[in-house]
């Protein structure tokens, strides 16, 4: 076990090109032996074949025809027959061999039978056949065929289970990357199943990791901890604009004391759902009642506001204070930039996934360019910082419904057409089901 473990150690602290140019090379080298060695073998058959062909001359050339007989040769007998006579009861080719006989200018035919070799002579009287000796070429051939075929298919099974081996690191790195693009961010390379270059950079990533995970941590902490810090300065002044005297000036000053405690409790409330550390609860909600309360709501001050409601199911299960946030940002958002046109909230329950709730709300203002639409449900991202400003967003909105439907195992999607309006669609895949 410590020998198989010190080579190991030894074969992969070299680089990924050496043991790729070394397998490479063994593999052709493997190859070409095999092939020079069968080809050799087939070269080498024509003497040989020329060398049983002297001998058998000499042979029948030696003896008379009655000692042929008596004679072997690779265990062959030697046969003898009247050229007058020739049996017409045996299998032997008599016609090719006298034609073979004929048309050799030493008058020896060498023909192939039964996957073996077959000689024939005349010799005075007689026909001097050698029923068989050696191995037929083609027989040869297809042998020596088979081993080379073997040989690269061995050659290349053994390539493919290299290259599984030395190109395993990135199936690695890629349950790695998929599990930091999840937001895993203590997810780690395992180093023992890397080597090489490899390693170096599973080391890099692993570093990388550590920093983004410092930094991620770093950024919660902080944005956790600011909406407790400023909360009792904001006490403070809200007691210290009572005492304002200009009615303008204190309306405005609780304008802004409400829009900080807004983002502030839109900060929380995200960051304890990323976190983890506000748990959703779950209830049975009245899908009627639920939306079109929130509806209405909007509607005392925006009468061009539709609801739709389609669902098999009276009620749903989910955590209703948070839906009720996230609906209230969309159709808050839909008015913001809906340059006073209808908007439609729709609610249904598709009969292909019929424990799914979609909720969509959908308007006809100024859209988003598809360039801007993967940046919008990040944190403080403005499409465009004066038009921000100028209505009051903050660029927390969709981050905060994005945020919501994931800590319902759901999915947020954006469409939108610059200047014809923009759908934003939520898919609560559970939100039915435990009903079943």
């Amino acid at each position: 076990m410590t020998l198989e473990r010190d080579v190991f150690r030894k074969m992969t602290s070299y680089s990924v090109f050496a043991l790729l140019l070394l397998n490479t090379l063994v593999s052709t080298i493997v190859v070409a032996l095999v092939s020079v060695s069968s080809l050799q073998r087939v070269a080498d058959e024509h003497p040989r074949r020329y060398l049983s062909k002297t001998l058998f001359s000499y042979v029948v050339n030696s003896f008379q025809p009655e000692e042929l007989s008596r004679v072997r040769l690779d265990g062959a007998r030697f046969e003898v027959f009247p050229l007058d006579r020739l049996p017409t009861d045996t299998e032997l080719p008599f016609e090719t061999l006298l034609d073979g006989i004929h048309r050799d200018p030493d008058g020896v035919a060498i023909t192939v039978f039964h996957d073996r070799y077959m000689a024939a002579a005349i010799h005075g009287n007689t026909l001097v056949v050698l029923p068989q000796f050696g191995r037929s070429l083609s027989t040869q051939a297809m042998a020596l065929v088979g081993l080379v075929v073997a040989t690269v298919l061995t050659v290349l099974l053994v390539n493919v289970v290299a290259i599984r081996y030395l190109t395993s690191p990135f199936s690695v790195f890629k349950r790695v990357v998929k599990n930091v693009d999840d937001g895993n961010l203590s997810f780690r390379v395992p180093l023992d199943k890397t080597y090489g270059e490899f390693r170096d950079l599973a080391n890099s990533f692993n570093g990388m990791l550590q920093r983004l995970e410092h930094v991620n941590a770093a950024r919660r902490h902080m944005l956790l901890a600011i909406p407790h810090e400023v909360r009792t300065p904001l006490a403070r002044l809200k007691v210290r604009k009572d005492l304002i005297a200009d009615h303008d000036l204190r309306r405005e000053i609780s304008r802004d004391i409400n829009n900080l405690e807004e983002i502030l409790d839109t900060i929380l409330q995200t960051e304890r759902l990323q976190s983890h550390e506000g748990k959703i609860k779950r209830e049975e909600i009245d899908v009627e009642a639920f939306f079109c309360e929130i509806v209405d709501e909007f509607r005392e001050y925006y009468d061009k506001l539709t609801l739709v409601l389609d669902t098999a199911d009276d009620t749903f299960h989910a955590d209703g204070f948070s839906v009720g946030l996230l609906l209230k940002n969309l159709i808050s958002n839909a008015i913001r930039y809906g340059r006073d046109r209808p908007i439609t909230v729709t609610v249904t329950q598709p009969t292909s996934s019929p424990d799914t709730l979609v909720l969509s709300v959908a308007d006809e203002g100024v859209g988003i360019p598809d360039s801007q639409i993967p940046y919008m449900t990040e944190p403080f991202w403005r499409l465009d910082e004066s038009r921000q400003r100028k209505s009051g967003g903050y660029g927390l909105g969709l981050y905060l419904c994005d945020t919501i439907t994931k800590s319902h195992d759901g999915k947020l999607t954006i469409r939108s057409t610059v200047d014809q309006g923009t759908t934003v669609t939520v898919a609560l895949p559970t939100a039915f089901a435990t009903l079943r």
